[in-house]
Order: C-alpha cells, then structure tokens, then sequence
C-alpha cells in the first residue's frame, strides 16, 4: 500500500494513463515502454497494469498482429539482423527470433497468433477466429515474398563474387553487361521469370542484351584495359591507360571499361614528415616562388625528406628533383633522418652535373639544410640555395607531389608497412627506377622523365 501511494504521489494520472495505454495499444513490452517513455520502473508499470480491467493478472503481453510477424519474418530472411528488425517493428528480439523459427518449422500456419492471455481465451466459441480462405492467400504471399528474398540475397552475393561491388551496391546503378552476367549465374537456380526483381531488366530486354553480350565490340579493348593496369600496378588512371594503349576510343569508354571491370587507380591518403627544428640559422629567400617550371634540365633543383613505415620501423627518403620534368636526379634513402643522409644525396646529384651547370636547389626549412655539412657543400659545387617560408607546404608543393604520387601509387596498396626496412630500401629503388624511365606524364606527351629527354637529344 505505502509504495503505491508512492507511485501517485511521483507520477501524475495522465502520465500513468500514458504509459498503461501505451501497453495495451501497441504490441510494446512492459520493457519497452519503460525505455520510450523514460519512466517508471518495471515493477511500477506492472502495478500500473494490475489496477487495468483488460489485464489478465499476470505478466502476459498483448497479442501481436500477424501481420506484424510475418513482417518481421520478411526482414529477417531478407538478410536484416534480429535486432534491428525487432527495433524496427518495436517488439522483443526473443519474440522476432521465435517466430521465424516457427516459421521455418511449420510455414505460415504457426504464425497465427495464440490467445495466452486470459481475457482472450475467456471469449465466446462463437467469436474466436478460425482459419480461412484469407489465410491461405496469406501463406501463399508469404512464400512468394521468401523466395524474392532468397534470390535477391544470391543476387547480392554475386555481386560481390561477380561484378566485385560492395555487398550494399544499389543495383539500379549496375551496367546492362552487368545485369546480364548477373542473370546469366542465377538461371541454374532461378527461372527468368522469378527474376524480374532485378531493376531495370525486363525478362525480353535480358535476352536480347543476353544475344548482344557475345559480340561485346570492346571485348578486345577490355583485355588491353586490364593488362595495361596490371602493368601499372594499379597506379593509372583512365587518362594513362589510355595514353599507354594510343586507342582510339575516347577516354569516356576507357573509363567506363575500368569502372565495369572494377579497375580503381590508388587515391590519395597524406601524411608528411616535418624536419623543422626552429632557426637555427638565417635562412635564404624564396627564390623560386612557387615557379616549379624550368627551361632546360638543371636549372631549378627541389628537395624535402618523407618517411615510410616498414615493420621494423621507418625508412626516409631524401630525393632531389628537377623542375624541367619532374626526373629524380638522386636520391637516398636510410633508417634516421640525419645530416648525412641529406648531404650523401647533395654530393650524388652534383656529381651529375655538366661541367657549367650550376641549379637553384630549393628546400623547406629543416633543419638538414641548415647545418654547416649543408652549407659547405652548397658553396663548393657552386649552388645557389633558396628555402620556403617557415610552415609553408605550398612553397614546395613538387616536392611534397612527388612523395603523395609514391605513396598513393606503391606504398599504401601494396602495403609498404608489411615490410622490413632493407625490403623497402629495395622497393623504394625499384620505384624511383619506374617512376624515371617508365611512368607517363601528360606534360610531357605521354612519355616519362627519360624518354623525353631522349625525344628532345638530350642525356638522360
């Protein structure tokens, strides 16, 4: 008695007519209109309950619809998790999990829903519902609906297998080559007609693209597609693939025969490594500004440090690199970030110079441009430094180029990181070898840093 005075004195009547009606008007649990309303108690909302003429005086829920079941059972064979369809349909997880195991022992029939409460099984012989014609007409609809959920759940699986999409690809958005490979797999299982699920095939329209799928007009061209990717390591795009084939297809067709077949160029994922230590001394001005072209070769020189994760620790890269077109002049590479990294890959770019070439080198403002090794051999092969404002990316952005192309296109698809040091030392050579005498650019018509060169008679 004293704990339910409590209850009227903590809660108002409407708010437990609110709660009360919520019960017997929804297929809710006591459970669940605790966590919707945010109040009161269980054991409160069952007192609440007992006090309700329509309450049998035990803890039995209200009869859920049928057809609130059989929803549930669609969901749940349409590939949806128990738990989100019961938070979908408001009832309990226990509840949905019983009935699509009923379901799947005794069809349709065993959904039909039980009287348990007392008040229910207390009603007249005359008024209890007995099953009829509807009912088969239901059960019927629901196998039909089951067997569109079993198909489009395979069709989902060979889209994964088969046209390599995402599991949540939208199929509206597949190819007509697309659909029609998709069919061509599920027709052992499924007949045409059962098959009309699939957005945008009529069961005639499959057939006659079905006749046209033999004599696809850039079947050769796909294979050229894809051997030309291969051969890049996946590190091209439309516009190279089609520069290295010189089709003439558009680059519209290139792009279309990559995106159908699942050829994705590697995008680009940043992250630098910064040397800056403060001023350590006067720094000379930005002479390039921000002018990353040059006439001829060796006139503008740019350089920066990059790391690169290895299994055992990092790798960094020093580079030296010629604006005239983009070619590596040299490069070293080695486990910390030292002055004598940066000074071994100066002395092996000046050892390539002619014998009157005197560049520009520009750098950031780290810290291993600034020490007296630096400066020294600065001044004894005759060059000029310029450097970029203090936290300023921008000012050497050909420089930080080159480091997002290697690391878009080599080191995170192929996963530098699972490597150790000395088997990236390898890796990086073997890209820098490619990235001179192989890799295409469209600034300089299609051909790499050395074959340009060539083309214009000069050393490479």
């Amino acid at each position: 008695m004293e704990t339910e005075r409590k209850d009227f004195r903590m809660f108002s009547l409407e708010e437990r007519e609110r709660a009360v009606e919520l019960y017997f008007t929804t297929p809710m649990t006591t459970a669940q209109v605790v966590e919707h309303l945010g109040y009161p108690t269980r054991q409160c909302l069952e007192r609440w309950l007992a006090m309700d003429s329509r309450y049998a005086g035990h803890m039995a829920k209200p009869i859920i619809p049928l057809e609130t079941r059989r929803r549930a059972v669609e969901l749940v064979l349409g590939g949806m998790q128990q738990k989100q369809a019961a938070k979908q349909l408001g009832v309990s997880v226990g509840a949905v999990h019983g009935w699509v195991r009923a379901y799947r022992k005794g069809g349709m029939a065993a959904l039909q829903p039980k009287n348990r409460n007392s008040a229910q099984g207390n009603k007249p012989a005359g008024s209890r519902r007995w099953p009829s014609a509807a009912d088969d007409d239901d059960a019927e609809a629901l196998r039909r609906r089951v067997e569109e959920l079993e198909l489009e759940n395979a069709l989902m699986r060979e889209v994964v297998e088969v046209v390599k999409k995402d599991p949540g690809a939208d199929l509206r958005r597949l190819s007509n080559r697309e659909k029609t490979l998709l069919i061509d797999r599920l027709r052992p299982a499924y007949s045409p007609g059962s098959m009309t699920c699939l957005p945008g095939i009529a069961p005639g329209g499959h057939h006659c693209r079905h006749a046209r799928l033999g004599v696809d007009k850039y079947a050769g061209l796909r294979a050229e597609v894809a051997g030309a990717f291969a051969d890049s390591k996946g590190r091209y795009g439309y516009r190279r693939i089609k520069a290295v084939l010189k089709t003439g297809v558009s680059e519209k067709v290139v792009r279309r025969i990559m995106a159908e077949e699942g050829l994705v160029a590697h995008v680009p994922k940043r992250r630098r490594y910064s040397s800056y230590e403060g001023e350590t001394t006067p720094a000379p001005a930005n002479l390039v500004d921000r002018d990353f072209t040059a006439e001829r070769p060796n006139e503008k020189w740019l350089t920066d440090i990059s790391e690169i994760k290895a299994r055992d620790g990092k790798v960094y890269l020093s580079p030296m690199i010629d604006c005239f077109d983009g070619k590596i002049v040299a490069y070293t590479a080695g486990f910390s970030p030292n002055a004598e990294l940066a000074n071994r890959m100066l002395e092996k770019a000046a050892s390539t110079l002619p014998g009157n070439a005197r560049p520009l080198v520009h750098s950031d403002r780290g810290c291993h441009y600034r020490w007296p090794g630096w400066l020294g051999l600065m001044e004894r092969f005759g060059l000029t430094r310029s450097m970029s404002a203090k936290g300023c990316s921008p000012d050497n952005a050909a420089a930080e180029g080159f480091f997002g192309r290697m690391k878009t296109e080599a080191v995170y698809p192929e996963k530098w990181e699972e490597h150790t040091r000395n088997e990236v030392l390898a890796l990086v050579d073997e890209y820098i070898r490619w990235y001179n005498h192989e890799r295409i650019k469209q600034s300089l018509g299609w051909m790499s840093p050395v074959q340009y060169r060539q083309s214009q008679g000069m050393a490479a």
